[in-house]
């Protein structure tokens, strides 16, 4: 949305300005269903088309997120200092180029080195997204981030849906796919994200952060060592869990299905949880979730039939409803009203970063030790940064 300047007793004021709300969401949608459509099949791919062992897959699924880490950090840096609309459209342009790259191209190891190209670039996107969702101030912040997440969910479930379908078809299938939802993504921002003078608020209150003493709060960071453990523990569900149940005789499409099954509770749960969002402190939503989320790998220890994969999947869920849309707005409601892209690119470099060393980690333990090993370390470790996080914020109250 676009705000003029205006008059005030001679006094020019600059007004704010901020993307569409509904643009954004619609955007989102098209970008987390073209995503949605690769991370699925990434390490079944490696390990049982390209032949990969599962520590290699991991390595490989590892410098994916550690290329989207590097994405994320300058997407922060150039939301704050230069055009946003810009290296946006740039960002979608390199992912759509690749992903077409992918189609075509797809064999060992020319699969591994696009796939870097395209975490840089989707770290970038991520991290752009939030910032922008950041400008929005006609909605409450946190119902802002609520319903980016609900159509990023509804994506999940448009792209799981098929994606079973397409790659028993043919791997080409799921990029071609992929290409075409990245190709609305790019037409949409052309048209929508150049907002006129976002740019150069962002630079004013870039040079204005240069400025501020506003102090960073201790709690942020054990925010950020949340946000690392929950999303070191999903990647699991997206990666080594899926070869744990083809080793247990089920199919990629009772694989996909549990996505699918995940973001039609996600889109009900979101749309429910809206309507009060503002009567919970976001802190209890994210603790309580986190919480949830963590539970669910205890059930996960003794999952050795379909039905309670469900069970655990649904329990991670609940917790995923309650806590993921909410740690972004957390992290906004804490950090600098003038680094909005820093603290955006922060969040999400301690994101890629789980999302780096969880398949890896998963991987070595796997290999040299046993799934429920694996599954009861995790459980410990987001146990450790949810108790951390409670301790501090109670600090941070009371300061």
């Amino acid at each position: 949305m676009i705000s003029q300047s205006s008059q005030d007793g001679g006094v020019r004021k600059l007004q704010h300005v901020e993307i569409n709300a509904i643009v954004l969401y619609i955007t989102t949608f098209f970008q987390s269903t073209g995503a949605s459509l690769i991370w699925p099949i990434t390490t079944l791919y490696m390990h049982n088309v390209l032949h990969k062992s599962m520590t290699i897959s991991g390595i490989v699924v590892m410098g994916l997120s550690a290329a989207m880490m590097i994405g994320n950090w300058f997407g922060g840096k150039l939301f704050d200092h230069w055009n946003p609309f810009r290296v946006l459209a740039i960002s979608v342009g390199l992912a759509l180029i690749t992903l077409l790259c992918l189609t075509f191209w797809n064999s060992w190891p020319v699969f591994a080195i696009f796939l870097l190209l395209l975490g840089f670039a989707d770290g970038l996107i991520y991290t752009l997204l939030n910032s922008y969702a950041t400008t929005i101030q006609k909605i409450d912040t946190r119902k802002v981030f609520n319903l980016q997440y609900l159509f990023m969910n509804v994506g999940v479930v448009a792209g799981t849906a098929i994606v079973g379908f397409l790659f028993d078809h043919g791997v080409q299938w799921v990029f071609g796919s992929a290409s075409l939802m990245y190709g609305i993504f790019f037409i949409l921002v052309c048209y929508y994200f150049n907002v006129k003078g976002l740019a150069k608020q962002s630079a004013r209150a870039a040079a204005r952060a240069s400025k501020s003493n506003f102090k960073t709060p201790v709690v942020i960071y054990a925010i950020l060592g949340l946000a690392f453990s929950f999303y070191m523990a999903y990647i699991l569900w997206e990666t080594v869990i899926a070869t744990h149940m083809t080793d247990l005789g089920m199919t990629t499409k009772d694989y996909s299905f549990l996505w699918t099954l995940n973001g039609v509770v996600i889109i009900f749960g979101q749309g429910l949880l809206d309507r009060f969002i503002e009567r919970l402190p976001v802190r209890w939503t994210v603790l309580v979730g986190s919480t949830l989320f963590a539970g669910s790998f205890l059930v996960l220890i003794q999952a050795t039939t379909y039905p309670m994969f469900i069970v655990s999947f649904l329990i991670l869920t609940i917790g995923e409803i309650l806590a993921s849309p909410q740690i972004p707005a957390w992290v906004d409601d804490v950090s600098d009203p003038n680094a909005k892209g820093h603290a955006q690119g922060l969040l999400t470099m301690f994101v890629s970063l789980g999302r780096a060393i969880g398949p890896l980690y998963g991987g070595l333990l796997i290999d040299s030790g046993s799934y429920k090993l694996l599954f009861t370390s995790v459980f410990i470790i987001m146990l450790f940064f949810i108790i951390l996080t409670w301790l501090l914020n109670n600090l941070h109250k009371r300061a």
